[in-house]
Order: structure tokens, then sequence, then C-alpha cells
């Protein structure tokens, strides 16, 4: 998990949000059922389109590249099914990926919240500790998140240990190559291993070399 930064509100969230919420929360109030064309505007392309630009298309939580193995989620921070009025706020909405979205369901702790990757300062709760994420400085939201997002899944594990294992046979060639422009080449792809919109950039960017 990185930190991330909002994009501007989409046009369409500026122009009809309020009155989507409004029409919304109409449903609500009279506890009837929510028409899926009412209750799911938030899949509105130019929504969609803005939380893939912002997460680099990765999963907000796990840092998969979504698109490359599924359409991807635009995902409630907070629960929409808990806080309906939220469901077309801006700043409640990302991008995940359909197994972080499911394992995180409808939750909701008070008392101790998840990290919100747009709030947090996420190195003050987390760090990777080769392929493994896990809590730091004692941290219950630390420990709470990665745990019930479950970011230490085999899979997710198995994928993060192929992307460090490629790294350090990049770095291998790089601390034996002599000839220098291959050298700065290298160098260079090197940097780009760890960049934001690299896949598992987080757990790449701590990797002792």
């Amino acid at each position: 998990m990185i930190e991330l930064n909002k994009e501007p509100k989409p046009n369409v969230l500026t122009i009809k949000g309020s009155r989507w919420t409004s029409q919304l929360m109409q449903y609500v109030y009279n506890d009837q059922a929510i028409p899926k064309h009412v209750g799911g505007r938030y899949r509105h392309d130019q929504i969609k389109n803005a939380v893939k630009i912002e997460t680099n298309e990765k999963c907000a939580y796990c840092e998969s590249k979504i698109t490359h193995q599924y359409p991807g989620d635009v995902e409630h921070i907070i629960p929409k099914a808990i806080y309906r009025r939220l469901t077309f706020t801006w700043k409640n909405l990302s991008f995940v990926c359909y197994w972080c979205n499911n394992h995180k369901h409808d939750f909701v702790d008070k008392t101790c919240k998840l990290l919100n990757p747009y709030t947090d300062q996420i190195d003050i709760h987390l760090r990777p500790f080769g392929p493994l994420i896990m809590h730091i400085n004692q941290s219950k939201r630390g420990e709470l998140t990665w745990r019930e997002i479950k970011l230490n899944r085999k899979k997710l594990i198995e994928m993060r240990t192929e992307k460090l294992e490629e790294l350090q046979n990049l770095i291998d060639k790089f601390e034996a190559e002599t000839l220098p422009a291959l050298k700065k080449i290298l160098k260079q792809e090197l940097i780009d291993n760890t960049v934001e919109d690299s896949e598992y950039s987080y757990v790449k960017k701590q990797y002792p070399s």
C-alpha cells in the first residue's frame, strides 16, 4: 500500500453528484430497494477513469496491476452499504482489485479504522519485509489493515517474490556491468522499477541492495 493523492473531482460528479445522492437517499428513507441504475452511478466512465489515473491502474491496497487480469472496481473506502450518503462522495472512491474489495467488504470499526491510502501516513503503520507487508510501531491500524484485507495472501506473496527476484537479477547485472553506456541504461531500468506506477513499488523501494 502506498500513499495516494486525489485527482480533481470528475465533472459528472460536480454536476450530478448532489442530485444522484438525493435520488438515492429517497429510496433509503422509504426503505425501498435501490435500482441498479440509481445505486451504481459511481461506476460512470469518467469516475472510473479518474480513479484509475490516480492509482496508476493499480489496486489502492495491494498495488497489483488490476487491468492485467480484471477490469477492476470503483471501491468505497467507507462502505456504501453502511453509509449510503457517501456513495457518490469523490474522496470516498478509489480503484481496487476484486480480491481486496471482497476481503474488505463492508468492514467498519470506528475505534480502529482501516488505513486510508489517501489520508494516512502509511510508513508509520506498515513496512515491507521482503515480500511480506507487516505492521510496525505496534500499530493496531496497520495490523488490522493487512489482516482484514489479506495483504499477505499466498498469491500476493508469490507475485511480490517474483518481482523482487527480477529486481535482484537487475541489481546483479548492474553491479557486474563494465560498459558505461550499458550501465547507464541498467541504472535507469532500476529507477523505473521503483517508480510509483510500477507494480509493487512499495516492497521494491525498500528492498535492500
